[in-house]
């Protein structure tokens, strides 16, 4: 009887297991896609990294 419970457990952690993973694959293809965004919000973000690497590599922002 014990056996029978272990062996029930472990089929049930398998298929835990399963569906876990492919939750995380559901999600992990779900947050790769590229957001829509207007092309004001994308030009305005690529202007800000540019400063930011700017004043990164010139100390200005706390490099030295």
């Amino acid at each position: 009887m014990g056996r029978l419970i272990l062996v029930f457990l472990a089929i049930v952690a398998v298929i835990t297991i399963v569906v876990a993973f492919a939750r995380v694959t559901a999600a992990a293809t779900q947050a790769a896609e590229e957001a829509d965004m207007p092309s004001t919000v994308k030009t305005l973000s690529y202007v800000l990294l540019i400063v930011l690497m700017f004043g990164v590599i010139t100390g200005w922002l706390g490099g030295l």
